[in-house]
């Protein structure tokens, strides 16, 4: 069995990695036992990265929780038996792991722990901006941000070390283009812990009672103090001095992540990376004061780079006003670099240019260039998804209403956009059936009330909310979209599959047995394939015009995934045309349902299907209404 590059055990060997990769073997080089968490892009690969090295090194136990809080949960109990351990998630993911988090912080770390914070400027896949740095200081425990995939591998290694020699919880930030960019990695030895691993039975630590806590609360700040004095000399923090003036004004920078990588490129360009002081920070907080004031020493004006919130930026302007320095050294932020999204290189360049009198124009765009128009994300071709929202527009025409449609996060929630617009709510995971609860206490029974929601986002955090509507009789239909997948993130496997993330076999949990459980009675769930649009419609319909809570779980394995089996086992999906004569160019299929393989022809007036695209599902031939598509023989 050939090693992956990820798992070679050779000591200083070069390999080109992802930076989720590089957190992946730093893990492994820490010697950690324990990972656990959920899925969620940016941070998505790094426990899958960890289950392909299982094979080689036996000693990791791994899993994809049922939502954070339990993953953040299982890592922790490694950590109060002696064993290193990672909670991995992305930025919204520690708000779930937050009630356990912050309490866990009080009592520390015994084996080393770190909860790994996926943060996502620009929302590439995110429903916020979140910037997780701001739970170091709400929690009291340091904060480690990695610049580039090699130091991301050194630095979480170093966290481990770390975490035992302080007790303390480590969050280990980083950000979309570091977990999704790639660059050089030099490996380092992977390091088995020989020790003994066991519940050490410490009542006065691990009972977090009131007369506990507050002896723990004491020993955290403690933890902070001694981690504080110790930020000036963290190894991985650097500042560079100059006394250099550039247009009369002696220039410093402060910097940590990608941001510092960035603002190293964009000083390059002008050639003044030598003559600017620039204060390079890999212990986010506590902040290293001493570095800090032979950084204001040296410098006229500093500009603190970092996107998202002022974090940095506040903590100078706190420590300068304390040093009597605000009205000496000028401390620019959010005055030059915005407050929301991800830094471009070229708001470097301009930025730096106008700061220190520099001239840039951007490059223009030549006119021969093929500039590609803006589209909008949309559903897979034969997703199930797209056919139930489908068949649920259906209903709403046919009964002369309007829906109340509370969505969750996930694949499902493209259906916001046109043709489908079938979305009216989504603020979080399991949301959708919360806030409908809410609705459903005062929307008139002429306006169902549906809480749509994936099966993995039901696993994760539908199942309370979904016993709240049982407990309060809140009239409602919950839909569960059963794709067998947790797809959005990276098809991932969920308690549904019954396959763990080392894709060994473990129990399956039925959605159906489930909902049970939670009190919805039998006659008031159904079940059906979502590509079977004529069932589904008319089951959906019964579902929507019943009393009570009631749940329909419309079920197909995500398309694929699907493919990915058909192509793995050699099958050929279906071949589905258009009979030109029959078609009327009424553009229904194209307007209304929207699938990417149907395409229209301006100049016959007539739809045909890309073959290319296509993924034969069939729910196209029961849309037209002119019966103008249809399957080809095999």
């Amino acid at each position: 069995m050939s090693r992956p590059n990820f798992a070679d055990e050779e000591s200083g060997k070069k390999i080109i990695m992802l930076g989720n990769e590089a957190i992946a073997r730093g893990i492994l080089e820490a010697g950690v036992v324990i990972g656990a968490g959920y899925p969620g892009t940016p941070s998505s690969e790094i426990l899958p990265t960890l289950a392909e090295m299982q094979k080689f090194f036996p000693h990791l136990k791994l899993e994809w929780s049922v939502n954070e809080k339990v993953g953040f949960e299982v890592a922790y109990g490694g950590s109060m038996s002696n064993v290193r351990s990672v909670a991995v998630m992305k930025h919204v993911g520690v708000n779930v792991a937050s009630d356990a988090f912050m309490t866990a912080c009080y009592a520390g770390a015994r084996g080393g722990m770190v909860l790994i914070s996926g943060d996502d400027p620009n929302c590439y896949s995110s429903q916020n901006e979140q910037d997780n740095r701001y739970f170091g200081l709400h929690a009291l425990v340091p904060v480690f941000e990695p610049s580039t995939p090699q130091e991301a591998k050194d630095l979480i290694k170093y966290a481990f070390d770390f975490s035992e020699e302080y007790q303390s919880l480590v969050l280990f930030r980083t950000t979309t283009r570091l977990n999704h960019g790639r660059g050089d990695v030099v490996l380092g030895d992977v390091n088995l812990m020989n020790r003994d691993y066991g519940f050490d039975w410490d009542r006065s630590r691990w009972v977090c009672l009131p007369s506990h806590s507050r002896v723990l609360r004491m020993r955290l700040l403690e933890r902070l103090d001694e981690i504080s004095k110790f930020a000036d000399d963290f190894p991985f923090n650097s500042l560079q001095l100059s006394g250099a003036k550039i247009n009369g004004v002696r220039y410093g920078f402060v910097a940590a992540g990608v941001p510092y990588s960035q603002l190293l490129d964009a000083l390059n360009f002008y050639g003044v990376r030598k003559k600017v002081s620039i204060l390079k920070l890999g212990l986010v907080y506590p902040p290293p004061k001493k570095l800090i004031k032979e950084l204001f020493a040296s410098s006229d004006e500093i500009v603190v780079v970092e996107e998202l919130e002022p974090f940095l930026e506040n903590i100078l302007k706190q420590i300068a006003y304390e040093e009597g320095l605000s009205k000496e050294v000028k401390i620019h932020g959010k005055d030059i670099f915005p407050q929301n999204g991800e830094f471009s290189g070229e708001i470097y360049l301009e930025n730096i240019a106008r700061l220190m009198g520099f001239s840039y124009k951007r490059v223009p765009v030549p006119d021969e260039m093929m500039i590609i128009p803006p589209r909008l994300p949309i559903l897979c071709p034969g997703c199930g998804h797209r056919a139930t929202f489908y068949a649920i527009k259906q209903i709403e025409k046919k009964m002369k209403t309007k829906f109340v449609n509370s969505s969750d996060i996930g694949c499902y929630t493209l259906a916001v956009y046109k043709p489908l617009e079938g979305i009216d709510t989504e603020v979080c995971m399991g949301g959708s059936i919360g806030l409908a609860n809410g609705i459903a206490k005062v929307q008139s029974k002429n306006n169902p009330v549906l809480a749509i929601l994936g099966d993995s986002t039901f696993f994760h955090s539908g199942i309370p909310a979904l016993i709240n509507a049982v407990f309060n009789k809140n009239n409602m239909l919950v839909v569960i979209l059963d794709n067998r997948s947790t797809s959005m993130t990276g098809f991932q496997d969920n308690p549904g599959t019954g396959i763990t993330i080392t894709k060994e076999p473990g129990i399956r949990v039925v959605l159906e047995d489930l909902v049970k459980g939670c009190g919805v009675s039998s006659e008031n769930i159904w079940v059906e394939d979502a590509n079977d649009l004529n069932k589904t419609v008319e089951k959906l319909e019964k579902a929507v015009k019943a009393e009570g809570v009631r749940v329909f779980i419309s079920r197909h394995l995500c398309s694929l995934v699907e493919s990915n089996q058909f192509r793995d086992q050699q099958i050929i999906p279906p071949t589905i045309k258009v009979d030109q004569e029959k078609c009327t160019g009424c553009l229904i299929c194209v307007n209304k349902f929207g699938c990417q393989a149907l395409n229209f022809s301006e100049d016959v007036k007539k739809v045909s299907i890309e073959q290319s695209v296509c993924r034969g599902c069939k729910v196209c031939i029961d849309v037209c209404i002119q019966n103008a598509i249809y399957e080809v023989d095999a």
